[in-house]
């Protein structure tokens, strides 16, 4: 073989084959070249497979048009370079080249002569160079033992040197935006013709066919090596299933775990594996749809069943196992014990709830102990005949009313309320609040102001719960505020919530006090409960609403109510 440089067009023109590695770093330079590749297949007859994404092709075919006939047109068959190589997959050679033989094959046994331009391609940040490597390695085996032209394409920003010079070793020719010359890297080893041979020696053929299979027999050996390591040595049960969803293996794990051997479980289909709860066998066909199109089945939880009858709680993972060829042959289904990590959540949750529980306890015995201690204590002087009996009675009824406020607060959290839905106006209901708690603002120097989007706006609610949420909030608010200040109430919509948001001047929630909001008794207030908020988010939470506080120190708080608008309609 000449290292003569040869421009591309003149190299079509008289070449009957050959495997080209074309680098480019100007597009119009690109256009050109596919441009003069397609035109030279035509003039010859030939069939031109064009792969490449459809904005290039566009313009290439733009140009084709200025010189060619529709019947030449006809005999260049575009491929989308973005769905041949599934970029949107991880980048797989054996899928790649699943679609090179459903493109080539059908011609190859026609008759039919025809040459190929690819753009290759591939998934953005994808680690590709070896899946890329081993894809070019064997399409120049199909290049030289088919004899048909093949350009592969490459984009030079896109492509590193270390790449460039592994795909070198697996082209005959290296191809510019310039120029074309001998690949100076070609591997001797690899099949190798010159393009100007009109045939090949059937003896190296033969010995390269030989060569091509050894490597293949070697790799599939320590792929089956592989996998029997994986089997035996996995610590989780493994079955392996065949093509006709029949198992063919089980370690020792599934042994150990399940109490089936694997003499008795051999030959079983996997839906009728009696690991397998009746309710649960819907997971059989639904896992091996996935893993037959080539992709895996990540770990979800299920429950399998003992020989004893006892059921274990497992994650269950499958994948499909693919043969020379790379296409499914059956799968592995990996069962994971995951019973004690249950019971520790379970354990954790149950804890917890105590936790709470005992928290809660404590905190309703110490909130209601004080009052009860102030009645005791009124009753006995009562009974001693002290003389301001009416300063007596009033303080115990407040204290008694305080026992009644605390525990209504915790019925309305312990169980669900009865509640009315209807639809209410929802700038008048708040302007009601302000008419309610006006006077306590002007008390404390605050003046209450409102920003409503829409006046109109009406919201599907139980009426005094919503009240009951505004007035502990604007309550907080000026007692957030005890020198005066600005409370601004603001109605809006948007994204499909209605939004209210109650915005003050005051101190601010520091963080530590903000991390604990909404828990029972824990409150800054003298006289607070801490069960204000809590009520507060049941309500809204039963409206399948939210509710977030925004507070810095020094700089004011806002809470914001966001109710659903699927509820709300306009009057």
């Amino acid at each position: 073989m000449s290292d003569q440089i040869t421009q591309l067009n003149q190299l079509l023109e008289s070449a009957g084959s050959g495997h080209v590695l074309y680098v480019y770093d100007e597009l119009d330079a690109y256009t050109r070249q596919a441009v003069s590749f397609i035109t030279c297949g035509i003039e010859q007859g030939h069939q031109v497979l064009f792969i490449d994404r459809q904005d290039r092709y566009d313009r290439i075919f733009r140009m084709l048009q200025d010189g060619q006939s529709d019947a030449q047109l006809d005999l260049v068959r575009y491929v989308n370079s973005l769905e041949f190589y599934r970029v949107r997959e991880p980048f797989c050679c054996g899928m790649v080249l699943e679609q090179y033989k459903d493109l080539l094959v059908p011609l190859s046994a026609g008759g039919i002569t025809f040459r190929l331009w690819a753009h290759a391609e591939w998934p953005e940040n994808a680690e590709a160079p070896g899946e890329l490597e081993m894809l070019e390695h064997l399409a120049d085996y199909s290049v030289t033992t088919q004899g048909f032209s093949a350009v592969c394409c490459y984009n030079g920003a896109q492509m590193t040197a270390t790449l460039q010079h592994k795909l070198l070793r697996h082209h005959a020719y290296w191809l510019t935006d310039q120029a074309l010359v001998v690949s100076p890297l070609y591997a001797k080893d690899a099949p190798f013709f010159p393009l100007s041979a009109p045939f090949r020696m059937e003896s190296q053929r033969t010995e390269q066919e030989s060569a091509m299979r050894k490597k293949t027999e070697d790799q599939l050996r320590a792929t089956q090596s592989q996998l029997e390591s994986f089997i035996t040595r996995n610590l989780d049960p493994v079955i392996i299933l065949n093509q006709d969803e029949k198992v063919i293996r089980v370690n020792q794990a599934f042994e150990r775990l399940f109490g089936w051997t694997n003499e008795e479980v051999m030959g079983l289909k996997a839906a009728v594996l009696p690991i397998i709860p009746l309710d649960r066998r819907y997971e059989v066909p639904r896992n091996k749809h996935v893993n037959m199109t080539g992709r895996n089945v990540e770990g979800y939880e299920s429950l399998r069943y003992r020989k004893d009858g006892t059921s274990v709680n497992v994650m269950i993972s499958s994948f499909p196992l693919l043969d020379e060829d790379d296409n499914p042959n059956g799968r592995a289904v990996i069962v994971r014990d995951i019973t004690e990590r249950m019971q520790a959540q379970e354990l954790l949750i149950r804890t917890e709830k105590l936790s709470i529980a005992g928290e809660l306890a404590a905190g309703i015995a110490h909130e209601i102990r004080n009052p009860v201690t102030a009645v005791k204590g009124f009753l006995h002087l009562l009974q001693s005949g002290g003389t301001s009996k009416q300063l007596y009675f009033d303080i115990m009824a407040s204290e008694i009313q305080r026992i009644e406020t605390i525990l209504s607060e915790l019925l309305m959290l312990a169980k669900p309320q009865a509640v009315h839905f209807q639809s209410r106006n929802i700038a008048a209901l708040i302007r009601d609040v302000i008419t309610l708690l006006d006077a306590q603002a002007n008390l404390n120097n605050v003046r209450i102001l409102t920003d409503f989007e829409d006046e109109n706006l009406c919201l599907e609610c139980e009426e005094n719960q919503i009240k009951q949420v505004c007035i502990n909030f604007i309550k907080n608010a000026i007692e957030a505020m005890p020198d005066g200040g600005e409370l601004l109430i603001q109605l809006a919509q948007g994204e499909g919530m209605l939004h209210i948001r109650f915005v003050d001047q005051g101190g601010g929630i520091p963080e530590h006090v903000l991390a604990r909001l909404g828990q029972p008794f824990y409150t800054t207030k003298e006289k607070g409960t801490g069960l204000g908020f809590m009520v507060s988010r049941k309500i809204i939470e039963n409206h399948n609403g939210t509710v977030r506080v925004f507070s810095e120190e020094r700089r004011g708080t806002t809470i914001e109510v966001s109710l659903p608008l699927e509820s709300a309609s306009r009057q």
